[in-house]
């Protein structure tokens, strides 16, 4: 459970920071309890874009032939919950260039102009609580940089897959600095299909659910009229049980423009 102020108990949630920040989860936070209605009632988020990739010379095989890769958002999901403001992911960061030429030099940068998710909540005089990652990859932990300060929380699947995935799919220079980890505990049971999950504050508005293939995590967020989304941090997205249960997804570019992008708010 998550609050600015106050103490729960921190069963979900363990801690380690410093040089062996992923060795070992040595520290147990606590963190703030919401009432559980209230805090359901003020639930909304909103679609940071922080850049975009243009793939359009790139082709995948998919759906039985080759086809022209779409062009992909680079998003940093906003969401405030009662009185506690989270990122789920960051997009690109401040530093992107220089994390990107500190390992992959050779790399071509498809994506555009990039708007750090810190500048634009900066300028509306925003702060931010608490950073879940749903992947640890380069294209959602670029930021994190730029929230030296701030927690973060992951799963431990997401920690292990860090030790040992190399660049250009995981870029060390975006975790050079002290990251202030958590790990995550799935006890809140299966949903929606799901083997595991976590209801953050045991209100079902907020539920991770870990999601097949180097420990990325996926969350559902419903609304207090009863509307729910679903985001995915990264993963195979052969495994989508979301998709029979009513949910609307957030990770096709389309979709996503067709909410809008930050700062309007879907609440």
């Amino acid at each position: 459970m998550f609050a600015r102020n106050g103490r729960a108990p921190a069963k979900r949630f363990r801690s380690s920071t410093g040089a062996a920040r992923l060795l070992g989860l040595l520290a147990v936070l606590m963190l703030g309890v919401v009432g559980s209605a209230a805090a359901a009632d003020g639930v909304r988020f909103s679609l940071v874009k922080t850049a975009q990739s243009d793939s359009r010379s790139e082709y995948s095989w998919r759906r039985g032939g080759w086809q022209q890769s779409p062009p992909v958002n680079h998003l940093a999901i906003l969401i405030e919950h009662g009185q506690t403001r989270l990122l789920f992911g960051t997009g690109l960061g401040r530093q992107i260039d220089a994390q990107v030429d500190a390992e992959v030099p050779w790399r071509l940068k498809h994506y555009g102009e990039v708007h750090a998710v810190r500048d634009q909540l900066e300028r509306d005089g925003l702060t931010v609580d608490r950073i879940l990652l749903g992947c640890v990859r380069w294209e959602h932990a670029s930021g994190l940089a730029d929230y030296p300060e701030v927690p973060v929380a992951a799963s431990a699947d997401s920690l292990r897959y860090l030790r040992a995935a190399t660049p250009p799919a995981v870029l060390p220079s975006q975790f050079r600095h002290a990251v202030r980890w958590q790990a995550l505990q799935f006890e809140s049971g299966p949903y929606l299909g799901y083997a595991r999950s976590l209801d953050l504050f045991g209100d079902g508005a907020l539920v991770l659910v870990p999601l097949e293939g180097h420990g990325a995590l996926g969350i559902f967020l419903t609304l207090a009229d009863g509307r729910r989304f679903f985001f995915r941090g990264d993963g195979q997205s052969a495994q989508r049980p979301e998709a029979a249960a009513a949910v609307a997804p957030l990770t096709e570019a389309a979709a996503q423009a067709a909410l809008g992008f930050y700062p309007r708010w879907i609440q």
